[in-house]
């Protein structure tokens, strides 16, 4: 039998993603074949129901005439009364009444399994939109300040010596050419 868990199933975890992904049609599968088993299950339960509801009308039926043949001058309540204490009538309604007791149970599982499906649906669009998010940095965490103004000054400083050396030498090729 397959275990179900739905609530954790459910669940996000946004840390990982790609295995969130990963698993996800796989549970989501896991639930569309408990649908498709509970469906067919209801079927055949209800297909049992109204067998049980024929026979059960069918038994009525034949001691209702015997009733009648046995006392023709029976009135419709005299007959029901008759029928109610048939313990063979009682058995026959109990049979029909669990049967149908089950087919509500199943109806309710296969619900609540559908209603699982919804929510592995909207799952999937939570986790499309938790990519989205993710894409464009929503989750990423602040950095440190860079110490922008001493980097600068330094590369300034090795920029001016370089100047001021190219600045010299052209200065003393101007004067020998003068």
């Amino acid at each position: 039998m397959t275990e179900f868990n739905l609530e954790e199933e459910l669940s996000i975890d946004l840390d990982g993603l790609h295995e969130e992904w990963r698993t996800h049609s796989q549970v989501r599968y896991k639930y569309a074949t408990e649908v498709a088993h509970l469906d067919k299950v209801i079927k055949q339960q209800r297909k049992l129901v109204d067998n049980k509801k024929a026979k059960l009308k069918e038994a009525s039926s034949k001691l209702i005439l015997k009733i009648k043949e046995d006392n023709p001058k029976f009135t419709v309540q005299q007959v029901d009364a008759t029928i109610a204490g048939h313990t063979d009538i009682e058995l026959q309604e109990k049979e029909y009444s669990d049967v149908q007791d089950e087919l509500i149970e199943l109806e309710y599982s296969l619900n609540m399994a559908k209603n699982a499906m919804q929510a592995f649906d909207d799952r999937k669009t939570a986790l499309e939109n938790e990519v989205k998010l993710w894409t464009r940095n929503y989750f990423s965490s602040p950095t440190e300040e860079r110490l922008i103004g001493e980097s600068k000054s330094i590369k300034a400083e090795v920029n001016n010596e370089a100047s001021s050396k190219i600045r010299s030498t052209m200065n003393r090729k101007r004067k020998r050419s003068e």
